[in-house]
């Protein structure tokens, strides 16, 4: 089910959808930018975790009111330049950063690829990873024979068919409970 004909069940998502599904990418993708944060000093895994809790109160609080904008703006101050360290964490934290970008960019741009954008991001990172462990890149199908590329990819495909379900507050709080996956990072990161 994973490749083009994913893409396209991504691409046919409602605005709404797209921001979720980012954003559930983004939730499980969270301890990378936190051990990241607190490993290199850059950034704030706190103000990280307020913008998360920030959209996912917007999409399942009626009448919630926040200023995007403002969020978005004090967001990007914490995005890591991957130049800029010796760490590899901070390609994690990047990704991470993509993906909650996404979602915040689903709802004031909307242009339609923020889900897909949110995937590849995740996907990347998992790649990355799967490469830095291997201590080589590997080739594509080597990827899909790796356990943690596998569990990446039928995570996205049963977010996808919990994202595809009729919106109301608990799907969505559901949602955001399957994603952060009890603490476990994308790339089996925990941060207890």
């Amino acid at each position: 089910m994973f490749g083009d004909k994913f893409y396209k069940k991504i691409n046919k998502l409602a605005p709404w959808q797209q921001t979720v599904f980012a954003l559930a990418l983004a939730e499980r993708m969270y301890p990378n930018y936190q051990l990241f944060s607190d490993t290199a000093e850059f950034g704030n895994g706190a103000q990280f975790r307020d913008t998360l809790d920030t959209l996912w109160t917007y999409l399942t609080v009626k009448g919630s009111r926040v200023d995007l904008s403002a969020e978005l703006d004090a967001f990007e101050k914490l995005i890591p330049d991957p130049t800029r360290f010796e760490h590899y964490g901070a390609y994690p934290a990047l990704d991470a950063c993509v993906a909650l970008g996404a979602a915040y960019n689903s709802v004031i741009c909307r242009v339609g690829e923020e889900a897909v954008e949110a995937s590849s991001a995740s996907l990347g990172t998992v790649a990355g990873f799967v490469d830095l462990l291997a201590e080589r890149e590997l080739s594509e199908t080597e990827l899909y024979d790796n356990e943690l590329f596998m569990a990446e990819m039928e995570f996205q495909v049963e977010l996808l068919d919990r994202v595809s379900q009729p919106r109301d507050a608990d799907t969505i709080l559901a949602i955001r409970k399957f994603s952060a996956q009890e603490g476990v990072s994308n790339i089996g990161i925990s941060l207890e």
